[in-house]
């Protein structure tokens, strides 16, 4: 953690070692928002310790934020339009294929640029190296279907892959998650329970 105390005019330079903070400097603190005595937090999702790299993205309790910006291959926007679509197999299919993971709270996809790029925005529970990997156990193809219309895109089995997206990826400004330290398994399972207690009270007053 790092902390800022609240000297509006004062210029920092700063740099953060640690394995799971991302080295940075601070140059104008001006530009910080700041609510009276600031504690800012400025730290990557995760690190691979293993490897040493540190992995983009911020981190909100057990949530973590997710987001690629790459360059579509020409003409790649209107075929991934196609398949994305509610009536296509996959558009039909994306709810019980994504649900397999068990570990992604929202994601999107939107393409912008004059359909010159590709927006992909995630929100997922736990480790990003082991996001990246549970793509490449359940939804392999249907992956690859998508992010073959991006350019360099290496596939999402190939040894790269992770260099790859970590290439195309961008930490967010900020991230807030109104349920960080739940799971999405543990949203599941609260809402099974209120099912069940929502058919007993509806017996009870019927």
């Amino acid at each position: 953690m790092i902390k800022v105390k609240n000297q509006r005019n004062y210029n920092y330079l700063f740099e953060a070692n640690c394995s799971n903070y991302l080295k940075f400097h601070l140059i104008s603190y001006d530009n910080i928002n700041v609510y009276g005595n600031l504690i800012l937090y400025v730290y990557m999702s995760n690190s691979n310790v293993n490897q040493g790299n540190v992995r983009p993205g911020l981190k909100a309790g057990r949530s973590n934020e997710f987001t690629i910006i790459a360059n579509l291959k020409p003409g790649g926007a209107e075929r991934l339009r196609q398949k994305l679509a509610a009536s296509s197999k996959l558009g039909r299919q994306n709810q019980s294929l994504l649900d397999r993971m068990g570990t992604i709270h929202d994601l999107r996809f939107l393409i912008f640029d004059n359909d010159a790029k590709l927006l992909f925005a995630s929100t997922f529970d736990g480790d990003w190296d082991q996001y990246i990997n549970d793509f490449a156990a359940y939804i392999p193809d249907e992956l690859d279907m998508i992010f073959g219309e991006v350019e360099g895109f290496p596939g999402i089995r190939s040894p790269n892959i992770k260099d790859a997206i970590v290439e195309h990826q961008v930490s967010s400004t900020f991230f807030y998650s109104a349920y960080p330290n739940e799971s999405v398994k543990d949203i599941w399972k609260a809402m099974k329970v209120k099912g069940g207690l929502d058919v007993l009270l509806d017996a009870e007053t019927s």
